[in-house]
């Protein structure tokens, strides 16, 4: 066999063995690093023609991918948190929520000036919230969209979502 066939050997381990582990609650970053280093090892431990120096490319070619794969693993566990996915939209509307009912207390015992201060908080949190719909499923404007998700988590509303 070739140093490129071991290493293709060595990435389906790895991607198998990683496919086993995407659980949650299963610590993934030091299986992870335990599967590379027993995948170098395995990688190491086999005879291969061209010596040391020909064999490292392909050494490095396997730590690379396997870390390219560790990399796809993190993001579609991550694509799975349903509550990740919907942080930003239930952060805005909740201060799409309370700024609605702000505007209607103050409004009805006529603090007009700060009802309408919050309505206008509240419009452009629905434009922002229409906005970061748009992005999200058009797949535009990918900058803007972490953007907003940043500021959205940065509102101190954690304690109500």
């Amino acid at each position: 066999m070739d140093s490129n066939s071991h290493v293709e050997k060595r990435i389906k381990i790895k991607k198998l063995r990683l496919t086993l582990l995407c659980k949650p609650l299963i610590k993934i970053p030091t299986k992870h690093l335990q599967l590379k280093e027993e995948s170098v090892k395995l990688f190491r431990g086999v005879k291969k023609m061209g010596g040391e120096e020909f064999s490292r490319r392909y050494l490095q070619q396997l730590e690379s991918e396997i870390d390219e794969l560790y990399i796809q693993y993190i993001k579609h566990n991550d694509s799975k948190n349903i509550f990740h996915a919907a942080r930003t939209p239930a952060t805005l509307f909740v201060v799409i929520f309370i700024t609605y009912v702000i505007a209607g207390v103050t409004g009805f015992i006529g603090l007009d000036i700060i009802a309408s201060l919050c309505n206008m908080i509240m419009g452009l949190t629905l434009i922002t919230l229409c906005t970061w719909a748009y992005i999200r499923y058009s797949g535009e404007y990918r900058e803007l969209g972490a953007v907003i998700d940043q500021v959205a988590a940065a509102l101190p509303l954690k304690a109500i979502i």
